[in-house]
């Protein structure tokens, strides 16, 4: 009988410690470093596009206050895709990016944040002879360019084994091109996310 008393109530105790373990380490919080790493299906809503298709992205960045992170962000967003008769076409973007996110908590293991990043984005389009002509741009871009732009998103992160987490975000990125407008696309993102200390 002493032996299941003493098993319930060190069971008990385990349960409790652990719970209060995830209320104070659910959430990314100051003085923290957190990486977001995942995939995404990005599509770019230019004239001549293909269908969206998948992406990859990772974040790196440092809590400096409670709801302040900044850090850098880089990603392989293929914005375009066709395959027509054995030939395959595709515009690869990517993105290399200053980001700062500012999270809003929600419950103990859930926070919503909201993010804007600027830098650099690389267009890589592989495209027939047929489409690097002026008439088959996919937007402005023919050709493998680096430009100057940005993006703004907002984002999910569920916490959960007290370090470890499971995010969702969108974000919307626009870019310069050689002539006058803007490339833009979106990314819809599911995201692994840890914290270290």
């Amino acid at each position: 009988m002493k032996t299941k008393v003493i098993i319930f109530v060190g069971g008990a105790f385990f349960l409790f410690s652990i719970g209060l373990a995830g209320t104070a380490y659910g959430q990314v919080t100051d003085g923290q470093f957190v990486l977001h790493m995942g995939a995404a299906y990005a599509k770019t809503t230019e004239k001549n596009a293909g269908s969206g298709f998948v992406g990859f992205d990772l974040y790196a960045g440092k809590m400096l206050t409670n709801s302040l992170c900044v850090g850098f962000g880089v990603g392989y967003d293929i914005v375009s895709y066709n395959s027509e008769g054995g030939l395959k076409e595709r515009l690869a973007i990517i993105p290399f990016q200053a980001k700062v996110l500012y999270f809003i908590n929600l419950s103990q293991m859930m926070q919503l944040y909201v993010s804007l990043g600027g830098g650099a984005y690389r267009a890589i389009p592989h495209l027939s002879r047929e489409a690097q002509s002026e008439d088959w741009k996919i937007g402005d871009i023919a050709y493998t360019t680096t430009q100057p732009g940005g993006s703004v998103g907002i984002g999910l992160d569920y916490w959960f084994l007290l370090v470890n987490g499971v995010g969702f975000a969108f974000e919307y990125h626009l870019f310069s091109t050689d002539s006058e407008n803007f490339f833009t696309y979106f990314t819809a993102r599911v995201d692994y996310t840890l914290i270290r200390f």
